[in-house]
């Protein structure tokens, strides 16, 4: 791992202190250490779904990131740092579209190295707490992968589920569960590939619809979601374990109290100054409330050694 990497990475688990109430983890004893993985994840929060689970995780991660972050010359060597490769999308432009057979050759090559490479299995985020359909670029990564002769032929893919309490910046509770692999017998690797593709893709649905709460009814601020908010905020405080909170959501259990907006000041309020800051970047530069929160947390990614340096030196004057 480089230095930089390594830096991010624990970066990332500090400000995640700062930016989540609580972070709940469960099932990283399913991954392996010394074997090629695929980790598919659900989508619902732009960039900071790879970017917080590849702080937590122990194992380096690999990413594949939205191709049109790659165009910026001083982005690019950046993002090639941080283990992240572009994939490109149709609305990036169709010419863009070939290059992605680069991309998952580097994938293969990574996992040759029996090294862990993170993908979306939905492709597209959305700020939800549903499920929509597979893409067809983890199947094309896993046959690949499993029809190798090389190391990559003993590829797991495993099923991670995000569950956010909400979409509104900081102040959360985030859910990172981690299911059971997927392995090459499960699916018919040789024959047709759009049945491969068919079945592979219902396997990832089935294991990512057991690790998270699958609510597709559910909006910011209507009565089911403040249910949801308040059983997720207690049960994340009496349980250490991702797992055990999302069985608490799903049986239907009922919070003692209601949900708590102020909750996140214990955390949060000392980098208060830094939240408006990126608050407002993020109004600027997005429109769309799909980036907002991972310009926030990559606002305070960047600047919070500079904040707490400049608050020192002002109470140095001051005292």
């Amino acid at each position: 791992m480089g230095l930089f990497y390594n830096y991010a990475k624990y970066n990332t688990r500090l400000v995640s202190k700062a930016f989540f109430t609580k972070v709940r983890i469960s099932g990283e004893q399913h991954i392996p250490q010394n074997k090629p993985v695929l980790l598919a994840l659900n989508h619902p929060n732009s960039f900071l779904d790879a970017v917080v689970v590849g702080g937590h995780l122990t194992r380096e991660t690999h990413f594949l990131a939205r191709g049109d972050a790659f165009h910026n010359k001083f982005a690019k060597p950046i993002l090639h740092s941080l283990n992240m490769l572009p994939i490109f999308r149709l609305s990036e432009g169709k010419e863009n579209l070939e290059r992605n057979n680069e991309t998952f050759d580097a994938c293969q090559a990574i996992l040759d190295q029996n090294k862990m490479v993170i993908l979306f299995a939905e492709g597209l985020s959305v700020n939800n707490w549903d499920l929509r359909p597979m893409r067809k670029g983890l199947a094309r990564i896993a046959l690949k992968a499993w029809k190798s002769s090389s190391a990559s032929t003993n590829l797991e893919v495993i099923p991670v589920g995000l569950t956010y309490e909400h979409y509104e910046g900081e102040g959360k509770v985030l859910l990172i569960n981690i299911g059971s692999a997927i392995q090459k017998e499960q699916v018919a690797i040789f024959g047709n590939e759009a049945s491969f593709v068919r079945n592979f893709n219902q396997l990832v649905v089935e294991g990512l619809a057991k690790l998270i709460p699958v609510l597709p009814s559910m909006m910011p601020g209507d009565a089911q979601h403040k249910a949801f908010r308040s059983i997720m905020q207690e049960s994340a405080t009496y349980n250490e374990g991702a797992a055990s909170v999302i069985a608490d959501i799903k049986c239907g259990k009922v919070a003692k109290e209601p949900f708590s907006e102020t909750k996140w000041l214990k955390n949060t309020l000392l980098f208060y100054p830094l939240y408006l800051l990126g608050k407002w970047f993020a109004k600027k530069l997005f429109k769309q409330k799909l980036f907002h929160d991972s310009v926030i947390f990559g606002v305070l990614l960047l600047l919070w050694p500079i904040y707490l340096l400049l608050i020192w030196q002002l109470l140095r004057l001051i005292f």
